[in-house]
C-alpha cells in the first residue's frame, strides 16, 4: 500500500471514528448521527503517527460501505492488539448500520441475510474479548441484529445473557420489553407478563411504560386474568390521561376528553383500544355492576366516563339496548354531578326509545328532569355553557311529561262526569286521580316556565298551567298563572279570557273562605286584578262596569289610590260615561286626594267640581269649605317641612279663593304670624291691620296689637309703633307692661324724630316711674339731652341734678351707667364753677379782688374734686387737667394783676418779685398735677385731657417737655 493510499485510509478512519464515538449508546431504533460536531477521542493517527502532520480539512462523505472497506483494509496494516480491538468494534457497528441501510432500501446482499456480517462481527468480538466492559454494547447490538434479522429466539438468548451479565444496564427497560414481545409472540404469556412487569417497575419516565402496560393487559387477557388485565389497562390510562392537580371539579371532568384529543395519533389509538378492551372485559364480568365495583375498589378516575361511554356504545352496537341504558344510568348514579352525567342520561333514554321500551321512557325522562332540571341538585353549580347544552333535552322532556299528565287528567275527568254503568263506583276515585294528574301537569308546566322564561312557548305553557290549576281547585295558584299570561305577555290571543278567568278564580277562592280577615284580603286582591283587567283590556265590553264597581268598593275600603286611578280612567273612558257617574268619579277623586293628604291635587279637584255647580246647589258651600280646607292643609304640610314661605302663600290663597270660608280667619291670622317670622314686615302689618278691623270680635284679635307693635318695630315704623305702645300704656299705666310700653314709645318717638312726643313721654316716665332705676336714669339723661339741643341750660341742669341725686340715692341699685352719668353731670357743674373762677379779675385793691378770686377757686376745686370722686377715667383726667389749669391760671393772673400807681422803678421791681414769689407755688402745683395726669398714659389712658396736660407741660417746663428728637446721621458708605 502506498503512503498516499495509507494516508487517505487514515483520514477515512479518523472521520468515521469522529462520527461513531457517539452512536454506541444509541437505541436500537435510532440511527447514529454521522454529522455530530462533538469533540472526538484521539484518532489512531494521533496515537501512532504523531510525527506526521495530517490534513484535518473536512472530507467528502464517502458512504458507509467505503468506511467499512477502509476499516477492513486498516486491519491488514495494524498490529497493536488494542487498536485491532477498537477497529473490530467500529467495523461491527458499520456492518449493522450498513445492513439496516440495505434493509431499508431493499438491496439484499448476495448469498446471505442482511445482518449476517454484523452478527458474525459481534460474535467474533465476544469470542476474542469475552471480558471486555464494552461488551454490554456488543450484546445489545447483537440482540438488535438478531431481532432485525427475524431470529427472535437467538435475540431472546442474547437479551437474557445481557440482562444476567449486566442487570443494571441502561437498556433494562427496553430489553425487558423486547423480551416480553418475544415471549408474547411465543404465547408464553405468563413469562411475558413478568417481563412487562419489570418494565413497569422502571417507572412512568420509561419510554416503554405505555407499551408495556398495554401489552401486559393483553397478556393478562390471553390468560383470562381479566381483573389484572383491567388493572394493566388502568395503569396505561393513568399514565396517558393523568389526573393533574386541578382544583375545579368541572375542569377535572373536562380534562379526560382534552387529554385524549391532545395525544399523538399513535398513542390516541392505543388509549382508545385500551378503553375498548376494558369495556369488553367489563361486559364479560357483569357490565355496569362490575364497572362500578372496579372503581369502588381501586379508586375513582377522572376518565371513567370514557369507559362507561364505550361500554354503553358497545352494548348499543350489539342491540343490547337495555344493558346499554343500564350502563349509562350506572354512571349517572355513581357520578350524578359529572358534567357528562346528563348526556349519559339522555343516552339511556335514547337506548330505551331505540329498544322500544315505552314504559321505561317516561319515568326516565321524569328522572332526568328531576335530577338535571332547574330545580335539581346540580343546576345551580353548573356554568351557563353546560346549562345551555342540557336545556334542549329539558324542553322536549318537560313538554312531553306535562302534556301526558294534562291529557290523562282530562280523560279521567270525562270518565267521572259521564261514567258508564260499570264505572259508577269509580267516579270519586277518577275525580281524585284527575285532580292529581292536573296538579302533576301544572308542576311540569311550572318547571318549563322556570327553565325557559323567555321561550316563545312560555306564554302558552303558562295558560295551560293556569287551566290545570283551576281544574284542580288550586285557585290561588291559578290566579297567579292567569294573571301572568294576561298581563306579562303581549299580544297573546287569550289574554282577556285569562284576565277575566283570574277574576272568576278570585270569586271561587273567596267562596271557600270563612275567615273575615282572609275574605277582606282576597277582596283587595280581586279588586287589584279587576283593575288590571280594565287597564289591559279596555275594549272588552265588561271593562267599564268592572271599573266603576272597583272604584266604589276601593273608596269604601279606603283604598284611595286605587279609587283615584279608577275614577280618572272613568272620566276619560270612551265612549263617555253619563253625568251621574262622572260627578261620582270627580267626588271620589277629590275626597280620596284629601284623605291621602294630597291637598294640592284635592284643591284642583274641588275647584273643578265647583266650576260645574251653581251657587244655589246644596253641595256648593260644602265644596267651598272643602276647597278652603285643602289649601289650608297644604299650608300646614309646608309648615311641617319648614317651608314657611310656601305655607304663607297657601294661607294667602285661602283668603283669595275662599274669602267667605270659615278657614279664612285662621288663614289670615297665620299668614300674618308667619310673615313676621319671615320678616316680611309690610305684608304682615297690612294683614294685621285688616284683621283688627275685619275680625274685631274674634278671640284672635286680642293678640293683634302685640304683633303689630313687633312688626312696626322690625319695619322701623317708629311712629306707629310708638303710638301703639302709648295706647298700651294708657290702657295699663299701673302695670309693668304699661310702664315698659311708655318707655319704649318714648324711644321710638325719638327715632321717628318726633321730639315733642318723645320729650313728653320721657318727662312723663321720669316723673311717674322712679323705678326701675336704670330706665329712669336713661329717661333723665334723655331729658337733659333734649335741652342741650334746645340750648335750655337751666332745664338741662335740672335733669343733671336729678342724675346726680338719683345716683347718690340709688344704694344697691347704683350702676356703672348711673355713676358715669352722674360724673358727667358733675363735670358740667364743675365747668360752670371753673368758668366763674376765670371771670374773676385781680384788680386794685388786690387784697379784695384776690379774696374773691380765692373764693371762686375754692368752689371750682370743690366741684372738680367732686367729679374725681366718681373715679371715671374720662372725667378724672378732665378734672385733673382743669385743676392744674386753675392753679396755672391763678399764677398767671397774679403776675398779670393790676400794679399800684406811684411806684418807683425799684419799688415796681420789688413788687413784681413779690408777685412772682406768690405765683410760683401755684405754678409748681399746676406742674405737679399735670405730671400726675400724664402718668395715666402709663396705665393705658391717653385721652384728650392727658394730651392737653402734655401740651401744658411743654410750656411750663419746656426744657423737659418740649424737646425735639434728633435722628443720628447715617453713613451709607458701607453699603
Amino acid at each position: 500500500m502506498t503512503l498516499a493510499k495509507f494516508s487517505l485510509l487514515i483520514r477515512y478512519i479518523t472521520l468515521f471514528m469522529f462520527s461513531s464515538l457517539f452512536v454506541g449508546c444509541a437505541s436500537l431504533f435510532d440511527p447514529p448521527d454521522l454529522n455530530s460536531q462533538k469533540a472526538p477521542r484521539k484518532t489512531i493517527g494521533e496515537m501512532y503517527f504523531e510525527p506526521v502532520s495530517l490534513d484535518h480539512a473536512p472530507l467528502p462523505d464517502q458512504g458507509l460501505q467505503n468506511l467499512r472497506d477502509a476499516y477492513t483494509g486498516l486491519l491488514e496494516v495494524i498490529s497493536d492488539p488494542e487498536t485491532i480491538k477498537i477497529v473490530q468494534y467500529r467495523l461491527a457497528d458499520l456492518e449493522i448500520l450498513l445492513a439496516e441501510q440495505q434493509q431499508e432500501t431493499g438491496n439484499a446482499p448476495l448469498d446471505r441475510d442482511y445482518f449476517d456480517l454484523a452478527i458474525a462481527q459481534y460474535q467474533q468480538i465476544l469470542s476474542q474479548h469475552p471480558q471486555q466492559s464494552d461488551n454490554v454494547e456488543v450484546l445489545y447490538q447483537l440482540a438488535k441484529a438478531y431481532d432485525l434479522q427475524g431470529q427472535s429466539e437467538q435475540s431472546l438468548t442474547v437479551i437474557n445473557q445481557l440482562l444476567q451479565t449486566y442487570p443494571d444496564s441502561l437498556y433494562v427497560a427496553e430489553l425487558q420489553f423486547r423480551r416480553g414481545e418475544i415471549l408474547f409472540n411465543r404465547k408464553d404469556y405468563l413469562a411475558a407478563i413478568d417481563a412487562y412487569a419489570k418494565v413497569l417497575e422502571q417507572g412512568q419516565s420509561s419510554n416503554y411504560y405505555m407499551s408495556a402496560a398495554y401489552m401486559s393487559g393483553w397478556a393478562f387477557f390471553k390468560t383470562e386474568d381479566y381483573a389484572n388485565a383491567l388493572l394493566a389497562f388502568t395503569k396505561l390510562l393513568d399514565h396517558k390521561l393523568p389526573n393533574d392537580v386541578i382544583n375545579s371539579q368541572m375542569l377535572r371532568q373536562l380534562r379526560s376528553e382534552q387529554q385524549l384529543e391532545m395525544l399523538p395519533v399513535g398513542e390516541k389509538r392505543i388509549v382508545n383500544d385500551s378503553i375498548r378492551i376494558m369495556a369488553m372485559l367489563f361486559s364479560y364480568r357483569g357490565a355496569e355492576h362490575s364497572l362500578k365495583a372496579f372503581y369502588q375498589q381501586y379508586g375513582e378516575r377522572h376518565y371513567e366516563n370514557l369507559v362507561y361511554d364505550r361500554l354503553g356504545q358497545q352494548f348499543l352496537n350489539e342491540d343490547r339496548y337495555r344493558d346499554s341504558a343500564l350502563v349509562y344510568r350506572a354512571f349517572t348514579e355513581v357520578h350524578p354531578e359529572h358534567n357528562q352525567a346528563p348526556f349519559f342520561a339522555v343516552k339511556q333514554i335514547d337506548a330505551y326509545i331505540i329498544g322500544k321500551f315505552p314504559t321505561l321512557v317516561l319515568p326516565a325522562k321524569q328522572d332526568f328532569v328531576d335530577r338535571y332540571g332547574i330545580n335539581g341538585p346540580f343546576w345551580s353549580d353548573w356554568g351557563q355553557l353546560l346549562q345551555n347544552d342540557v336545556k334542549p333535552f329539558l324542553k322536549d322532556y318537560i313538554q312531553e311529561l306535562a302534556q301526558y299528565e294534562h291529557s290523562k287528567a282530562q280523560l279521567l275527568l270525562a270518565a267521572a262526569d259521564q261514567p258508564s254503568d260499570e264505572q259508577q263506583d269509580d267516579v270519586e276515585v277518577n275525580r281524585q286521580k284527575s285532580t292529581h294528574a292536573y296538579l302533576q301537569a301544572a308542576n311540569w308546566y311550572r318547571e318549563f316556565i322556570q327553565t325557559f322564561p323567555h321561550d316563545d312557548l312560555t306564554p302558552e305553557i303558562t295558560f295551560n298551567m293556569a287551566e290545570s290549576l283551576f281544574d284542580a281547585g288550586e285557585f290561588e295558584a291559578a290566579i297567579d298563572a292567569y294573571e301572568a299570561y294576561a298581563y306579562q305577555y303581549l299580544n297573546e290571543p287569550r289574554g282577556a279570557e285569562a284576565g277575566y278567568a283570574a277574576i272568576l278564580a278570585f270569586r271561587e277562592l273567596r267562596k271557600t273562605l270563612s275567615d273575615p280577615q282572609l275574605q277582606q284580603q282576597w277582596q283587595d286582591e280581586q279588586l287589584a286584578s279587576q283593575q288590571q283587567f280594565v287597564n289591559r283590556f279596555a275594549n272588552d265590553p265588561r271593562a267599564v262596569d268592572v271599573l266603576y264597581d272597583s272604584m266604589q268598593q276601593q273608596f269604601d275600603l279606603q283604598r284611595y289610590l286605587a279609587a283615584i286611578e279608577n275614577a280618572e280612567n272613568l272620566l276619560v273612558w270612551q265612549p263617555r260615561i253619563d253625568t251621574t257617574r262622572r260627578l261620582a268619579a270627580q267626588l271620589v277623586i277629590a275626597h280620596s286626594e284629601f284623605a291621602l293628604q294630597q291637598y294640592q291635587r284635592a284643591e284642583l279637584s274641588y275647584e273643578s267640581i265647583l266650576a260645574s255647580l251653581t251657587p244655589d246647589d246644596a253641595r256648593y258651600n260644602d265644596m267651598v269649605e272643602r276647597l278652603a280646607a285643602s289649601i289650608y292643609k297644604q299650608a300646614e304640610a309646608n309648615l311641617a317641612k319648614q317651608y314657611v314661605a310656601l305655607a304663607i302663600e297657601d294661607f294667602l290663597r285661602v283668603i283669595e279663593k275662599t274669602p267667605q270660608s270659615s278657614a279664612r280667619i285662621n288663614a289670615q291670622y297665620d299668614a300674618a304670624t308667619y310673615l313676621l317670622e319671615m320678616q316680611d314686615w309690610p305684608k304682615a302689618i297690612e294683614l294685621l291691620e285688616d284683621f283688627r278691623v275685619r275680625f274685631a270680635s274674634e278671640p284672635l284679635a286680642a293678640n293683634i296689637q302685640d304683633k303689630l307693635i313687633f312688626a312696626y318695630q322690625k319695619n322701623q315704623d317708629w311712629l306707629p309703633a310708638a303710638n301703639e305702645l302709648k295706647q298700651l300704656w294708657q290702657a295699663n299705666p299701673e302695670t309693668d307692661e304699661g310702664r315698659e310700653a311708655l318707655y319704649i314709645a318714648a324711644g321710638y318717638y325719638l327715632k321717628a324724630d318726633e321730639r315733642d312726643l318723645a320729650l313728653d313721654s320721657y318727662r312723663t316716665y321720669a316723673h311717674a316711674y322712679p323705678l326701675p332705676f336704670a330706665e329712669v336714669t336713661e329717661a333723665r339723661f334723655q331729658m337733659s339731652e333734649f335741652y342741650v339741643q334746645s340750648n335750655e341750660d337751666a332745664k338741662r341742669r335740672f335733669w343733671l341734678k336729678k342724675l346726680i341725686l338719683g345716683d347718690a340715692q340709688a344704694g344697691n341699685n347704683r350702676t356703672d351707667r348711673s355713676r358715669y352719668l352722674a360724673a358727667m353731670s358733675s363735670m358740667v357743674f364743675a365747668n360752670d364753677k371753673v368758668e366763674a373762677f376765670k371771670k374773676v379779675k385781680l384788680t386794685l385793691p388786690l387784697n379784695k379782688s384776690l379774696k374773691r378770686k380765692r373764693s371762686a377757686l375754692d368752689q371750682a376745686l370743690d366741684g372738680l374734686n367732686g367729679t374725681l370722686e366718681y373715679k371715671i377715667a374720662e372725667f378724672s383726667t378732665a378734672a385733673n387737667f382743669k385743676i392744674a389749669e386753675i392753679y396755672a391760671q391763678l399764677a398767671r393772673d397774679l403776675i398779670d394783676s393790676e400794679r399800684p400807681n406811684g411806684l418807683s422803678a425799684l419799688e415796681l421791681e420789688q413788687y413784681d418779685i413779690l408777685l412772682e414769689e406768690q405765683a410760683y407755688p401755684f405754678e409748681e402745683q399746676a406742674i405737679d398735677i399735670h405730671e400726675a395726669n400724664i402718668q395715666r398714659s402709663w396705665q393705658g389712658i391717653y385721652d384728650r385731657w392727658v394730651k392737653e396736660s402734655f401740651a401744658a407741660l411743654s410750656k411750663l417746663l419746656p426744657g423737659r417737655y418740649n424737646k425735639v428728637e434728633k435722628m443720628p446721621e447715617t453713613n451709607n458708605e458701607i453699603y
